[in-house]
């Protein structure tokens, strides 16, 4: 039920933190926003993590989040310094598209920011590397705007979001209307592909004689790692995993190949260059997998990429098939289409081949250990 509050500003943005069912946030103590503190050392249900620098933090939040896969809260106590400090750890989340809620104290509205101690325009600073950037106007926002935050961060394609929080609003005593059991963001995302899509994915997957799956942030995110087993254990087809997703699939598991691309190992790099379809579950296919060259996978092969960005389809690589959807929903409907057909039985031969070799480059590998 929704309950009116006489809380300061501060404190309503705690209370906001509880309602999205916030357990961790780091951060820097300062002066800038001692009331968001003093609420926290209240909050026996927030456990405050001190670190002793915003950058540090600003990273330990971005891997919580991935981790985790819940939104990763960094809390920088002073405006000026302690905001610019945040900015390699936001423009990183940026890019792996990774949901880290950053706040930051700011100067208080009355102050002009070319005067103000510590003063910068945070608004404009963290703008170009976030999905979206608030400074809180009116301590009555405090809720709508942290509740649009989080749901911000979590909606696809996930990301930083920033807000700044002037000192006199954090002071400023107000009504607050804070709903404890409404949430503002889900954890999975069920976008479908499109059947006409999905059928002429499925018609290339069933002629091909050397399939690769490769599992990318799409499927490491949401954790829905099972419905990409299925359809590889179905079609016979090895797993790779895309640079830096390593953890995307159970390493243990037989058809997981690992890392694949130049930094990737030997094993699964042999077969992106002789795959005859790529299906690319949740990946851009961007420069750490691929280095943006034919040298990492076979040019002749056709790709079906499944991404939840359009602009991402097709962008470094020709495609055959893009689908604008959540991977490891994909995965599920093309498996369900393809358990009905018959596959090649040159697949066969193409797994056992990868296997023999797996099994050869970890035993050499443990060797070396």
């Amino acid at each position: 039920m929704s309950k009116s509050n006489k809380l300061k500003g501060g404190q309503a943005v705690v209370q906001a933190l509880k309602k999205e069912k916030t357990k961790h946030v780091f951060g820097l103590i300062g002066s800038a926003t001692m009331e968001m503190f003093d609420a926290l050392y209240h909050e026996k249900d927030i456990k405050f993590i001190g670190v002793r620098d915003e950058r540090t933090g600003t990273h330990m939040a971005d891997g919580y989040a991935r981790a985790s896969n819940r939104p990763g809260v960094i809390l920088a106590g002073q405006n000026g310094p302690g905001a610019t400090n945040l900015v390699t750890g936001i423009a990183q989340a940026a890019a792996a598209f990774s949901p880290v809620v950053s706040i930051a104290g700011f100067i208080s509205t009355k102050d002009k920011i070319q005067d103000a101690f510590q003063g910068i325009d945070q608004q404009s600073l963290f703008k170009p590397i976030t999905k979206k950037t608030w400074t809180i106007s009116k301590a009555e926002k405090i809720p709508k705007i942290f509740s649009k935050a989080f749901n911000l961060a979590m909606s696809p394609r996930r990301g930083p979001v920033q807000l700044n929080l002037p000192r006199n609003i954090l002071s400023e005593t107000a009504k607050f209307n804070i709903n404890k059991n409404e949430k503002s963001y889900e954890t999975i995302d069920t976008t479908k592909g499109k059947e006409d899509d999905i059928k002429k994915a499925v018609k290339i997957i069933s002629s091909a004689t050397k399939p690769v799956i490769i599992a990318g942030g799409g499927i490491k995110y949401t954790g829905n790692y099972e419905e990409v087993i299925k359809l590889a254990e179905l079609t016979n087809a090895p797993i790779v995993t895309a640079a830096g997703h390593g953890d995307a699939i159970p390493f243990n598991h037989k058809l997981n190949a690992g890392q694949m691309g130049p930094r990737g190992n030997p094993v699964a790099s042999r077969l992106m260059k002789e795959a005859d379809v790529i299906i690319a579950l949740g990946t851009r296919l961007g420069f750490n997998s691929t280095f943006f060259s034919y040298e990492n996978l076979n040019k002749k092969a056709k790709i079906i990429q499944i991404e939840l960005e359009n602009k991402m389809l097709g962008r470094y690589f020709p495609v055959s098939v893009g689908i604008c959807a959540d991977a490891s929903t994909v995965a599920k409907q093309l498996y369900n289409k393809i358990k009905i057909n018959k596959l090649s039985k040159e697949i066969e031969n193409w797994t056992k081949k990868y296997l023999n070799e797996r099994t050869n480059y970890l035993q050499t590998r443990d060797k070396v250990i």
